[in-house]
């Protein structure tokens, strides 16, 4: 959903204050560049631009460094927008694009891991929630880096569910697997996760033979091209099967083809005899090639890929059929157009119209193309794009479930434990917990396709929203005033780093800008002040008087406190709760 129908679906005056959204009036406070109407799949009117990849000329300033920040990590604190501000585009860029050292693993009750063990059925299910908790707390602990963003990147991209695979061993080497190329090499990536035990247990790639004992397994085949690279493209008539379901990008025979090149791989892991998968006997996790369960013939693909055929090859050199599965599915340009297009609805807008396409995912695909499918020069690009910092796209999206529970963790500057200890399993549990009731369970998606909003039509980012889980953000947010999972809100000390927090006027100015992606109303703010903080006309100076009592020598005591947040909580919960905070 775009912001002006978010904003003007939930606007109005409700007969509970906290819920009262008023619509951004888009034409004064949203002058765009290159704008122009268009129409959302779903058919609702709003501006898109025009704009493309060439490199940003506007002005680098604390606007730009939080709207590259929202969308780049999981939430941003006032620290981090300065520091960014006060350098430049290309050194923010190269921060946010560093290599970084891989974290510990996640430590169990005695202060170690458990990841280097054997199974362990009877503990395994909370081992999950606490592998769930830890890669929160990777969230939260972030720093200025992309790596997390990309890591949930390529788990909605490869998903694996827990609920079926049920070894959180398999979970941790998998989200290890996404860490170490999360800014990598998309096809290396590709060929590690076609072999990751978790995979090959997920889409039953280790069940997978060629030897005439069963028919070909073709699950990971189909979602190798239909999600993972080329994409369905558009349905057509195989012209060598007009019965058969066929796409512009590859046939009903092309599965068939790439299920037989698959054969032979398995989760028993390289001089095993036996899978380590829910093995309470083996701790060693891997995968290998059984050559005698690999279809040794001749594999022939339809002509959406030129009518090329794969070469059968005995014993352990079946297992460079791979290689050539995947090189041939790369060597299409329409596989780096199918990414590009899934890292754009990630990092931009679900939308893609016709400008978008021609102007950024076209020219994005040569990018990722010509440099062999490095992934790093195409972020990049289009992270220092005019298209990217576009007044249309700054405010677009709504936050994602975890954005809103991290983001919100980090903005507001609440402290959380090391993850060296296991004082991170409460609060970071009930962080991902808060996030799964709000239809995004971390290692647990609703499938093999990732989660709706990123690619449902017409929908898409409207699925975060709902009379189900629109108050429960609210909820959320309304609990770290009271306490969460051992978390608390000090909203005095956050208030503190505005610049003038005694002016009420310049403070709900601040927080706007801290707090939203874009600005509110004249009518939003003074009903800030007069209907929420509860000041009269020309009273303004009772909140500037109790706020500077309670800061004066002698002035903390629990009285002023509390006189101090008898105006400052109503406020901040409010704000939390305004649809302007849903958006990035």
């Amino acid at each position: 959903m775009n912001r002006r129908d978010f904003l003007s679906t939930h606007s109005g005056r409700s007969e509970h204050p906290e819920e009262t959204l008023e619509p951004i009036e888009a034409d004064q406070d949203h002058p765009a560049s290159g704008e122009r109407s268009a129409s959302t799949p779903s058919g609702r009117k709003f501006l898109r631009t025009t704009t493309g990849l060439e490199r940003f000329s506007g002005p680098w300033n604390a606007k730009a460094a939080a709207h590259l920040l929202r969308r780049t990590t999981f939430g941003h604190n006032r620290s981090d927008v300065n520091l960014l501000a006060s350098s430049t585009l290309d050194t923010s860029m190269s921060a946010l694009l560093a290599n970084q050292q891989p974290p510990p693993p996640p430590i169990g009750p005695s202060g170690v891991t458990w990841l280097n063990g054997v199974y362990e059925p009877t503990n395994d299910g909370v081992y999950s929630s606490y592998l769930k908790a830890w890669w929160v707390g990777l969230m939260v602990n972030q720093g200025i880096s992309l790596r997390e963003r990309m890591v949930l990147f390529w788990h909605n991209h490869f998903p694996t569910e827990y609920v079926d695979v049920q070894d959180s061993r398999y979970l941790y080497r998998q989200n290890s697997l996404f860490r170490q190329y999360a800014l990598g090499n998309i096809k290396q990536l590709m060929k590690a996760v076609t072999l990751d035990p978790a995979m090959l247990r997920y889409l039953n790639g280790y069940a997978n033979r060629g030897d005439g004992r069963n028919v070909p397994d073709e699950n990971f085949a189909r979602e190798l091209q239909e999600l993972f690279t080329i994409g369905k493209g558009t349905q057509t008539v195989d012209p060598a099967n007009p019965l058969n379901i066929s796409y512009t990008t590859y046939t009903e025979a092309d599965v068939k083809a790439a299920a037989r090149v698959l054969t032979g791989w398995t989760d028993i892991p390289a001089g095993a005899t036996a899978t380590s998968y829910r093995n309470v006997n083996s701790a060693t996790i891997g995968s290998s090639f059984l050559p005698t369960r690999h279809d040794s013939t001749p594999k022939t693909f339809s002509y959406t890929y030129g009518n090329r055929v794969i070469q059968g090859r005995t014993g352990a050199d079946g297992a460079l059929e791979l290689d050539d599965l995947l090189d041939m599915i790369f060597s299409q340009k329409e596989t780096a157009r199918y990414l590009c297009r899934k890292l754009y609805r990630w990092f931009v807008f679900y939308d893609i119209d016709a400008n978008a396409e021609q102007n950024v995912i076209a020219p994005l695909a040569d990018i990722l193309y010509a440099n062999n499918y490095e992934v790093k020069p195409v972020l990049d690009t289009l992270l220092k794009s005019a298209h990217f910092f576009d007044d249309n796209n700054i405010g677009c999206v709504i936050k994602s479930p975890i954005d809103f529970v991290v983001g919100t963790i980090r903005r507001l500057g609440i402290v959380t434990p090391a993850l060296s200890t296991t004082a991170y399993y409460r609060p970071f549990n009930d962080l991902r917990t808060r996030a799964a009731n709000l239809q995004m369970n971390l290692l647990d998606p609703p499938g093999v396709a990732g989660w709706p909003a990123y690619y449902q039509t017409p929908d898409f980012y409207e699925l975060w929203i709902s009379t189900a889980t629109l108050p429960l953000r609210g909820q959320f947010s309304d609990l770290l005033f009271s306490g969460l999972g051992g978390l608390t809100f000090d909203r005095i000390a956050y208030v503190s780093t505005m610049a003038i927090p005694s002016d009420p006027r310049e403070l709900i100015e601040e927080l706007a800008v801290d707090l939203f992606p874009i600005p509110l109303t004249q009518n939003q703010k003074d009903y800030l002040i007069y209907n929420v903080m509860g000041l009269a006309r020309g009273g303004e100076y009772n909140w500037t008087d109790t706020w500077n009592a309670y800061h004066a020598p002698g002035g903390n005591t629990a009285t002023n406190r509390n006189l101090v947040l008898k105006m400052l909580d109503p406020l901040l919960k409010f704000m939390l709760r305004l649809a302007e905070y849903q958006l990035a």
